[in-house]
């Protein structure tokens, strides 16, 4: 998401500053139908897991089509920690005038351990795999997105600065700052070189980092999205006093009729007892957490969903300057 979904985004993951130990957060857990939110803000708040899954049509007013995301279920990976399947479904005209215009966001955004520093965040282990299919051209990618500041909760401001992770990327779509060059590569990060491109969204104010793989992801990631956050900061993007306030990852697109299906793990482990979303703990604690517990993970919850939306509402001007193919 580039300049676009920075502002929208970071209005609505900014919204969760609450931190949830293993037993408020599982305690919390419950079971989900399967749901389709096709509106240009809906979503569904997966309450007692560390997630909400979002379709953001932010530029609704230039799309010619629809965009959905659905909700499937919660599965357990082999690693023990439990991830979200879902699916972005775009039908989307291609129109000339707008091609290079961001046409929204399908993601799986966290709602917990955010707001904190990155010396405090011990890793963020993610893995996401998925498949698209394609029957016309499509234009967009597959990115981890991440904000930043030096102020908790700051995702906003000009002072808050947005990171972003492509994995997969097609029909010509460019980072902030291609025209310039990259500003730095980064070698040996999940097994690929990487390119670093940076500029300022002009709407917003915000800086964009944007990290592109030399070698595209075919499918399938798994890492720790930490091993990215101090790669950057190795490179003098920030210290380990930021705050990390919002992340998430998903699909962004400009045009074109395509289905991705998708599984995603995401979570931040802060390092403590505390801070391990596994399907043997879910088993293991059982739905006594109090009512107290369970009403400020509701409201946590609540509050990160309108601020994605305020936060995407502020990315409708989409800088549409970059519009070369990638090489």
């Amino acid at each position: 998401m580039p300049s676009l979904l920075s502002s929208a985004l970071l209005a609505v993951l900014a919204l969760a500053p609450t931190t949830f130990s293993l037993p408020a957060l599982l305690s919390r857990a419950t079971t989900y139908p399967a749901s389709t939110h096709c509106g240009d803000y809906d979503y569904v708040n997966l309450i007692g897991y560390p997630w909400i899954v979002y379709n953001m049509l932010y530029n609704s007013a230039s799309t010619v089509g629809t965009q959905c995301t659905n909700y499937d279920s919660i599965t357990t990976l082999s690693s023990g920690n439990q991830a979200v399947v879902w699916s972005s479904v775009t039908s989307i005209d291609y129109v000339e005038s707008t091609s290079n215009v961001p046409k929204g966001y399908s993601f799986v955004g966290l709602t917990t351990n955010l707001e904190v520093q990155l010396s405090s965040i011990s890793s963020i282990p993610a893995s996401y795999t998925w498949t698209r299919t394609n029957t016309t051209e499509f234009k967009g990618n597959i990115c981890f997105d991440f904000m930043t500041s030096d102020t908790k909760g700051d995702s906003t401001s000009t002072a808050a600065e947005e990171h972003m992770l492509w994995l997969q990327y097609e029909g010509g779509q460019l980072p902030i700052g291609y025209s310039s060059g990259p500003v730095a590569t980064i070698d040996s990060l999940y097994g690929t070189s990487w390119k670093l491109y940076s500029g300022q969204n002009t709407d917003t104010g915000i800086v964009v980092r944007s990290l592109l793989p030399v070698t595209q992801f075919d499918g399938s990631f798994d890492g720790d999205i930490k091993d990215w956050l101090d790669a950057l900061k190795d490179l003098g993007a920030f210290d380990d006093s930021t705050y990390v306030n919002v992340g998430n990852a998903g699909t962004e697109m400009f045009y074109g009729d395509a289905v991705m299906n998708a599984t995603l793990g995401l979570q931040i482990d802060l390092g403590t007892d505390e801070d391990v979303y596994s399907a043997d703990d879910t088993a293991a604690i059982t739905t006594s957490a109090s009512s107290a517990a369970a009403a400020a993970a509701a409201a946590a919850a609540a509050v990160a969903a309108q601020q994605y939306k305020q936060q995407q509402k502020q990315q409708q001007q989409y800088s549409q300057i970059e519009t070369t193919n990638l090489s």
